[in-house]
């Protein structure tokens, strides 16, 4: 197996409270892998250590085989660890293409160029473009930030995580708080996103059929631990998981997955 993200008996405790125990996990390159357990199962906690918004009290991280456990958030981002969701770099005053551009432009050797030279500018404008075709946002170019929709704005968030080069997409609840009508066109997103073929997906999410719909593979976390790993429809099958918090959700998840 092709490795992109492996962690070592990884542990974090707050006070006397273990709130991830000892997890061994590896991530495929290239897969999209869903992160799924009941409230309080430690999912969250877990994307926080791999990001780098906490230290582990006990564990490594390797990404590409390189440890690391002690990087920094922006030099995760810089190595290819990228968490959507939770930007606070969208500039709501900037149009939707101006963003992107700004991330395409951050993400090369002109990080610091206030004026870049018109040719590598439009470069960058380009390859914007197309991050706006791929999150469809085709249309939405040269509407500003701050006018979007919330489900827009989700769409805008994930295009500045690909243009910053982002090789590991940590997706936290893509389409929590997003109204019905847009929930299918996050998925689509996330859909072509994976079917490029160029990046690592690593989602939380609590709709089951969503979950069957788009991931390769399953990992359970239940009070911090690893509890099972594996393909979808075997994981959901397993009396474990389905004693520990799925009940009777399994069956309508396959016949809908």
């Amino acid at each position: 197996m092709d490795t992109i993200l492996r962690t070592a008996r990884l542990s974090v405790s707050f006070g006397e409270h273990d709130v991830i125990k000892e997890v061994d996990l590896e991530i495929e390159r290239g897969k999209l892998v869903s992160i799924i357990g009941p409230n309080g199962a430690g999912k969250t906690t877990l994307f926080n250590l791999i990001s780098g918004q906490i230290s582990p009290t006990r564990g490594e991280i390797f990404f590409k085989d390189r440890n690391v456990t002690g990087l920094s958030i922006p030099m995760r981002a810089r190595a290819g660890i990228g968490r959507s969701f939770q930007l606070t770099n969208i500039f709501p005053e900037l149009t939707v293409l101006e963003n992107i551009r700004l991330s395409v432009q951050s993400a090369g050797k002109d990080y610091y160029s206030i004026f870049p030279k018109p040719g590598l500018k439009r470069r960058q404008e380009e390859e914007a473009r197309e991050l706006m075709e791929t999150c469809m946002l085709k249309e939405k170019g040269d509407a500003f930030a701050i006018d979007l929709a919330h489900g827009e704005k989700r769409k805008l968030e994930l295009a500045m995580l690909l243009a910053l080069k982002t090789e590991l997409l940590l997706l936290d609840e893509p389409t929590a708080g997003i109204s019905i009508e847009d929930i299918p066109a996050i998925l689509e997103v996330i859909n072509r996103i994976k079917a490029g073929g160029h990046h690592t997906i690593v989602l939380i999410e609590h709709k089951m059929d969503m979950v069957m719909h788009l991931s390769d593979r399953l990992v359970v976390l239940f009070n911090g631990e690893l509890l099972a790993s594996g393909d979808p429809r075997t994981i959901i099958k397993d009396e474990r998981v389905q004693t520990a918090y799925l009940g009777g959700m399994h069956n309508e998840s396959i016949k809908s997955g």
